[in-house]
């Protein structure tokens, strides 16, 4: 039997196992999927948000305030941060919004001061930010005449109160990109499943010591052996990453998949699946029976994907667990897709971010081969 031959036959020997995980990747990951609805109706929606001022209420932060609590509900009582968060994860709370010290002097001043935003994931918190961002935009644009801040008041006063009459001409559902972020945010727990268990399997089945005995004084090289392993390995995953893009266009839909932003959601999942060769390759140096890949599969891809934000959201996660998700490559896979989900454009600077996240898990997978290779001359070695 070749070594392709061999490969193939415990691939299919354990669909099993692919079958499983794209059902629970279809439960979760397509969890809500359907909730969203197209509609060309805009109904005003008042969203709750938390106010921190580190400033004087004076001025430009009292009118800042007061503009707030026109176009939203100002709620209190959240001053304990972990009960702020878990109404940020519950939507009870929109929008939290933190005003720096001398807010008002540095807007006079035309500084642009930044104002730090923490956000749910639903669409109020998006309106919520979109106040904010109009009310900072028009600041900085009276600012830049050089006012007295009463008059920069007064200034952004009118602005503020300019009503602008909407014509919905678009039947876009604004949802759509977040439904695809949650479905492949959720694939890194069943694409390192599939790939880890399967590659890890094959190849701790021709490390059985009887069978590297028979490929000793077999015609085949050990290295050429390698590189058919290595070389199905890639196949197998990339035909993984093809059956999940062609489930998300059948679930997700054409008006998502056949997008910009769709090709993105796609091409961060294939160099992620490149990603989890190597992590099973690198694994499996370690793996000489197959009674325990199942559990370091498990380990691998449940702890990633609780640490990186695929199960829960990163905003939502203590900072000593996020900087522990850095040095994981499902962070930058994960926080990719969140970069592909708010994208407005296509031109460069918005593409960048995107593309430096993909940069930094293929150093992650070149990283994972050459300690495997490593690893697999000291076992040479040794044996």
């Amino acid at each position: 039997m070749t070594v392709s031959r061999a490969f193939w036959k415990i691939v299919l020997k354990n669909i099993g196992t692919v079958i499983t995980y794209t059902i629970v990747l279809l439960l979760f990951g397509t969890m809500n999927v359907s909730s969203g609805s197209t509609t060309t109706q805009y109904e005003a929606e008042k969203p709750n948000i938390v106010v921190f001022n580190h400033d004087e209420e004076r001025g430009v932060t009292k009118h800042f305030i007061d503009y707030l609590g026109k176009n939203a509900d100002i709620v209190t009582g959240y001053e304990d941060n972990d009960r702020l968060k878990d109404a940020l994860f519950y939507s009870q709370v929109n929008l939290v919004i933190d005003i720096p010290e001398n807010f008002h002097q540095d807007i006079a001043l035309g500084y642009n001061p930044e104002i730090k935003l923490r956000s749910s994931t639903d669409y109020a918190s998006e309106l919520a930010k979109v106040q904010v961002r109009r009310y900072l935009s028009v600041a900085e644009t009276y600012a830049a005449m050089h006012l007295s801040e009463d008059e920069l008041v007064n200034k952004i006063d009118g602005a503020m109160k300019t009503e602008t009459k909407i014509e919905v001409k678009s039947t876009v559902d604004t949802a759509k990109f977040s439904k695809a972020y949650r479905y492949y945010s959720f694939a890194n727990y069943s694409i390192l499943c599939c790939v880890i268990m399967i590659v890890c399997l094959i190849m701790a089945s021709f490390n059985r010591i009887e069978v590297r005995r028979r490929n000793l004084v077999s015609s085949i090289e050990l290295g050429k052996m390698n590189r058919i392993l290595l070389r199905n390995s890639c196949i197998y995953s990339a035909l993984v990453w093809l059956f999940y893009v062609a489930i998300s266009v059948v679930v997700l839909g054409t008006d998502v998949m056949f997008t910009g932003q769709g090709l993105l959601f796609a091409l961060n999942a294939f160099v992620f699946s490149a990603c989890a060769t190597t992590i099973a390759i690198l694994v499996s140096r370690f793996i000489s029976k197959t009674t325990v890949v199942n559990g370091v599969m498990l380990v691998i891809s449940i702890g990633s994907s609780f640490l990186c934000g695929a199960f829960v959201p990163a905003e939502y996660m203590p900072d000593a667990v996020l900087a522990f998700a850095h040095a994981l490559p499902s962070y930058y896979y994960i926080y990719g897709n969140e970069q592909i989900r708010d994208i407005e454009n296509f031109e460069f600077n918005s593409l960048a971010p995107i593309l430096l996240n993909m940069a930094i898990v293929l150093a992650f997978s070149v990283a994972f081969v050459i300690v495997a290779n490593i690893v697999s001359k000291r076992r040479q070695k040794i044996a």
